[in-house]
């Protein structure tokens, strides 16, 4: 085992350099950047703006915010980490989205659904890599969802309508 200092400044979160590592050692960074292409040349790619998602949320982050409010230095003591700002983070996810798909049931309901291939042939290959998958076999890969009430301002009312 090699051992190399990182830093003077002690930090709770100095595991994630090993994360950081093993998203590098293992090829997922290849991976995306070959799979959802370059974006430039100058700029951050995509492979090193999802690690620092990955990052974030093994550091016990929930939103890219937390990376301009809580983790930069600690994510920047990890050599040669580069790291995106919130707003960076936030314009390639929107970058990446695709439109709803709207579906009639038999009696008439509409159903909105969000199908990203490119995202979702990303997933499958990303845990074909990592080993979490095993090439050649079948699996069934069943998407249940639970629908919580809730007062958010921008939700749509997509099943029962609850009597106030």
């Amino acid at each position: 085992m090699k051992l190399q200092k990182v830093s003077q400044s002690i930090t709770s979160f100095a595991g994630i350099s090993f994360v950081h590592e093993e998203f590098n050692k293992s090829g997922l960074l290849n991976l995306i950047d070959n799979h959802l292409g370059i974006r430039n040349l100058t700029g951050y790619q995509h492979g090193e703006l999802f690690r620092t998602w990955f990052e974030i949320f093994f550091c016990g982050g929930e939103v890219a915010e937390d990376v301009g409010e809580h983790l930069r230095s600690t994510l920047e003591n990890i050599p040669g980490n580069r790291v995106a700002s919130p707003d960076t983070l936030l314009r390639v996810i929107k970058e990446l989205a695709t439109d709803n798909t709207t579906i009639t049931s038999s009696c008439g309901k509409e159903y909105q659904f969000n199908i990203n291939e490119k995202m979702n042939n990303l997933n499958i290959k990303s845990l074909l890599l990592t080993k979490q998958l095993e090439n050649g076999k079948m699996y069934d890969l069943d998407y249940d969802n639970q629908i919580i009430e809730h007062e958010k301002w921008d939700a749509k009312r997509t099943y029962k309508v609850s009597p106030r």
